[in-house]
């Protein structure tokens, strides 16, 4: 228990300097966006790709890709109709509603508190693959089938999560690992030095983000919220139990990725669509807000 409450804490004391950087505007006006694009460009595919190249495959294609994907599609697909009949959102907003009940934030947050908590930070992969190569592109291109917007449009959206350095650098770590390819020094060493960068820069921005503005608690909002943060880490461990017999350590795994907050990848596909912008923006800080407290009492009840 002591482990896991100073490791959760070691996460919310640099998210707190982030947050009182942003404050004190000690870092600048565009520091979010320069770091945030540093750790999505550079930090984060070198340590997926670090640590891969020392991480058998058989342990990424395994249940916790079938868990990922399961809880996500079913909470998302619950929560979408649920926006469509309570609360009248459009069908392409319902679609952004979907993301945002079961997207997980697997980059900027999931990889370090899978790092400091469950001492594994290629836990997330799962959960990247399947968000990355297959749940962004579907619903991206059932968004763009609605607005009508040409033949072709599905190959945009393919590509573009094809091109995602996240992706790009798991898999070639894949390659590297499946393929008993030992890594030559002058790519592992920068590579490395890269990589030890990633979750304090990652748990800085985060702590940014959430000193940027504060959210309008409505009820679509909180409901996906609680959708995304308490309803699929129990979808998901309900899974991981019933129907891959899992328990300890496993099912802690598969409980604490299912409740990872919403994704701010999410709002940035509400506005390049123009939907339901605000409601994508707020439901990411308010399943922030509620994932943190619900995590580090999930990884207490595992140890």
């Amino acid at each position: 228990m002591t482990d896991v409450l100073t490791g959760f804490g070691v996460v919310v004391a640099v998210m707190a300097l982030g947050w009182v950087c942003t404050q004190r505007g000690l870092l600048g006006e565009n520091a979010q966006r320069v770091f945030a694009a540093y750790v999505y460009a550079l930090a984060t595919p070198a340590l997926l790709f670090d640590k891969l190249t020392h991480t058998d495959p058989a342990e990424v294609f395994s249940a916790h890709l079938a868990i990922a994907a399961a809880s996500a599609l079913a909470v998302g697909v619950a929560f979408a109709a649920l926006a469509r009949v309570l609360f009248k959102f459009d069908r392409d907003e319902a679609i952004i509603a979907m993301l945002g009940s079961s997207y997980a934030n697997a980059g900027n947050l999931g990889v370090p508190l899978a790092a400091y908590i469950l001492d594994d930070a290629t836990a997330v992969v799962p959960v990247m693959l399947f968000q990355i190569a297959f749940y962004a592109p579907v619903t991206l291109t059932a968004i763009d089938v609605l607005h009508q917007r040409g033949g072709g449009a599905w190959w945009r959206n393919l590509v573009v999560a094809l091109r995602n350095p996240m992706l790009l650098g798991a898999l070639a770590g894949l390659v590297f690992a499946a393929g008993g390819i030992p890594v030559p020094t002058l790519i592992a060493e920068p590579v490395g030095m890269l990589a030890d960068s990633c979750v304090p820069i990652a748990l800085i921005v985060f702590g940014m983000s959430l000193a940027v503005s504060l959210p309008k608690v409505k009820a679509p909002v909180v409901a996906a919220a609680l959708a995304k943060t308490v309803a699929q880490p129990i979808v998901a461990g309900a899974i991981g139990y019933f129907g891959f017999g899992m328990t300890g350590p496993a099912l802690q795994t598969a409980v604490l990725l299912g409740g990872l907050p919403t994704a701010q990848n999410v709002y940035a596909y509400a506005l390049r669509f123009r939907v339901a912008e605000k409601f994508a923006r707020d439901t990411g800080v308010v399943s922030t807000v509620i994932a943190l407290p619900a995590i580090a009492i999930a990884a207490l009840i595992f140890t």
